[in-house]
């Protein structure tokens, strides 16, 4: 019955985008907002908070902030790519931190799961602030399949 879900439509995405962002407290407490789910590439977003700052002097925010935020996305993204709906877990992330996410700007984060297995999903993300070619970082993971059914 849950493999039934037709997670082409964007409507049955966005609820179920909807439900993984709303059952993470961590993703509330940081306000990590889903953008879109419509396509292939999941996006999501947080505001700038002054507490995000790692380094208040130089107006940078702390890399973990983005760390936890492409963790989840990149999760949602293979939860969405997965035929049914069972839980997953990440098995290994790796951020690749090309330049500093600057005070009083929000931050993007753009992923997508390439390529699924029967235990492993893998996806790359890139993480912004607006402009997509201005990554300060990019990312990849792979998230273990437990097989586990969960219900809609």
């Amino acid at each position: 019955m849950y493999e039934q879900l037709d997670k082409r439509d964007p409507a049955i995405r966005a609820e179920i985008a909807a439900r993984f962002n709303g059952g993470i407290p961590y993703n509330q407490a940081i306000g990590l907002r889903v953008v879109d789910v419509a396509g292939e590439r999941i996006v999501t977003a947080l505001d700038y908070r002054e507490c995000f700052l790692g380094d208040p002097g130089a107006g940078l925010w702390h890399t973990s902030v983005g760390l936890a935020a492409a963790d989840s996305t990149c999760g949602l993204a293979v939860f969405l790519a997965l035929p049914g709906l069972e839980t997953i877990a990440t098995l290994d992330l790796r951020m690749d931190y090309l330049r500093p996410a600057v005070a009083e700007q929000g931050l993007w984060i753009e992923a997508e799961c390439y390529h699924v297995t029967r235990c492993v999903g893998f996806v790359r993300a890139t993480l912004h602030q607006g402009e997509r070619e201005r990554a300060v970082s990019l990312c990849t993971a792979a998230f273990m399949r437990t097989g586990r059914q969960l219900k809609p």
